[in-house]
């Protein structure tokens, strides 16, 4: 309940219920401090103050009971409210005085409640000043940190290369066929037409082949021990009988892969060949069929195969095919180091030196030579040459060569004699007395013509006289288009240091910008006068900013199986935007 003092609203006071024992309203008797105000207590010394406060005036009583209302408030702990009634009530009975302190309380209560919510208010002001702060710091952070796009390769068109020099005129044989290949280069060459023809022992070099492919050999090892049998022994003793190429073999003796097979590449041996096909396929008829597949797989066209050695004119060829055949074995480690012997060691005829004299010389690492009277002078070599480091293999053929005449043996002769008839008896007739004499005819002579001088005659073939050696015409040829081939091959340069290949663009603030590239290094490929260089350019990512120097891909460089890989590289730095760029753009 409240009242109006000098038109200001005071709050009345509100009397507490009387402790037991306490005068007044309680109904019981009033107490010695019933003047001070009844029902009131007033502690203390402080009561009595504040009633004795000044001359006794009307309502005396009232301000009494008012003070005792502010002490036991007092009392009773609500000092905040109090103090605020004594500052409102201070000096009752004056309304202007209560008035202005009561103007001032409302001031002060004003000023606190402002410095409050002030105090409320700054900790969300800085809040939020701090979340701007952070907000502009990510979204620059996010700029500067944004990667720009990847820089765009572009390489250079490469101007055609070519190896210097023109094709040059190889010495190809007068008769005969004559083919050459550079198989890493891919180069092959014939001296004209081909046609199937016999090859006589360079049919080994199939036989030897098929044998690797179905038993491989490493290379260190002799592999598998194969025993001789019945079957081979009298094969060998047939083959005596022909006068066909052998090497002696018995039944029961065991000879190693890798022996059998430089007795018959180094050796020619018809004989290990025919044992080895039986071996391998059960029978020569079925280990053709597989030489014939392997011809076919090879890309052959004029080839054809009846047995394991060539001893049969009907195995047939041509120089580029047996080329495409040696090509085959030497990519067999095995096969290569076989052909190139000087020569072997076998157990029944000890050491032998391979029937090819040029292995050995004069880079010459191989291969085969082969000779009957229907194939005439067969022969393929093979040859390292060295160009600046590089080893390139080259093989050279020769089909068909003519061979020195024959030995003729020495002359058994059969003589047959004819006699001369004898001679015609001479009569006379009997003298008969009385008659005249009677002269006798003249005497006639028979001269008897001597029969005509011996003549010789002998029953061994002219294909089969012996030829002391059959290679005579066959070699020069072959070593002379052999070295020619190897001359041939020329270096070519494909790439120079520093050489520009291309660029890289990077793109920012809608402008491109460009920095070149660069080989990182020369190189140079071997190859045949006149042929074409190809080349292929890789590229990989990096950011923009990398600096001169960093490797941003290859360039490939090839003839046939020979090849380059040249580095490419930054010429300069890659240009980026500044950081105050990225910061002011999007």
């Amino acid at each position: 309940m409240s009242t109006t003092e000098g038109g200001v609203p005071v709050r009345e006071p509100v009397e507490p219920e009387p402790e037991p024992g306490a005068g007044g309203a309680a109904g019981g008797p009033a107490g010695p401090e019933a003047g001070a105000g009844a029902g009131l207590r007033a502690a203390p010394g402080v009561g009595a103050g504040v009633v004795a406060d000044g001359p006794a005036r009307p309502g005396a009583a009232a301000s009494a009971g008012a003070a005792g209302v502010i002490l036991a408030g007092s009392a009773d702990g609500r000092r905040g409210w109090t103090g605020r009634r004594r500052r409102g009530t201070s000096g009752a009975g004056h309304p202007g005085t209560h008035a202005h302190s009561a103007k001032r309380a409302g001031a002060h209560d004003g000023a606190v409640d402002g410095s409050r919510r002030r105090r409320r208010r700054w900790p969300w002001a800085v809040a939020a000043a701090l979340m701007l702060v952070g907000a502009a710091s990510w979204l620059a952070v996010d700029r500067i940190a944004t990667p720009l796009a990847v820089p765009i390769p572009h390489a250079s068109a490469v101007a055609a290369v070519f190896v210097p020099g023109a094709p040059p005129v190889l010495p190809w044989p007068d008769k005969g066929q004559g083919a050459v290949a550079v198989p890493s280069l891919h180069f092959t060459a014939a001296s004209g037409p081909e046609s199937p023809v016999p090859i006589a022992s360079l049919t080994k070099m199939t036989t030897a082949v098929v044998i690797l492919r179905d038993h491989p050999l490493p290379v260190g090892t002799d592999g598998p021990v194969i025993t001789v049998t019945a079957g081979d022994a009298a094969e060998y003793e047939a083959e005596l009988h022909n006068d066909e190429s052998s090497i002696a073999i018995q039944a029961g003796e065991t000879l190693t892969e890798r022996q059998m097979l430089e007795a018959m590449m180094t050796q020619s041996a018809n004989d290990i060949a025919f044992s080895l096909a039986v071996w391998d396929a059960g029978s020569v008829a079925a280990f053709v069929d597989k030489m014939n597949a392997l011809a076919t797989s090879l890309g052959t066209t004029d080839t054809h195969y009846v047995d394991a050695s060539g001893f049969d004119p009907r195995t047939v060829s041509s120089a580029s095919d047996v080329l495409r055949v040696a090509t085959a074995g030497m990519d067999i480690p095995a096969f290569a180091q076989i052909v190139a012997l000087p020569s072997v060691t076998l157990p029944l005829v000890g050491t032998l030196h391979n029937i090819v004299p040029e292995v050995g010389t004069n880079g010459v690492v191989g291969i085969k030579s082969g000779y009957t009277s229907a194939a005439g002078a067969c022969m393929v070599l093979a040859a390292d040459r060295t160009i600046q480091g590089r080893t390139v293999l080259v093989l050279v053929a020769v089909l068909g060569q003519p061979t020195p005449p024959p030995t003729l043996p020495k002359p058994t002769p059969t003589t047959t004699t004819t006699a001369p008839p004898p001679p015609a008896p001479t009569t006379t007739a009997p003298t008969v007395p009385g008659t005249p004499p009677t002269v006798p005819p003249p005497t006639t002579t028979t001269t008897t013509t001597p029969p005509p001088p011996t003549t010789t005659t002998t029953s061994i073939p002219l294909n089969d006289l012996p030829i002391a050696d059959p290679f005579k015409f066959a070699r020069p040829t072959t070593e002379t288009l052999l070295a020619a081939t190897s001359a041939a091959i020329t270096p070519v340069t494909v790439a120079t240091p520093g050489q520009p290949v291309g660029v890289m663009t990077s793109t920012w603030g809608g402008i491109p910008h460009t920095t070149a590239v660069v080989a990182g290094a020369g190189a140079w490929l071997p190859g045949w006068p006149g042929q074409a260089v190809s080349s292929m350019t890789r590229f990989v990512a990096i950011p923009a900013g990398s600096p001169a120097g960093t490797r941003v891909g290859a360039r490939l460089f090839a003839i046939g199986d020979q090849f380059q890989a040249v580095p490419l590289r930054l010429a300069e730095t890659v240009p980026e935007p500044t950081t105050w760029w990225r910061l002011v753009h999007a």
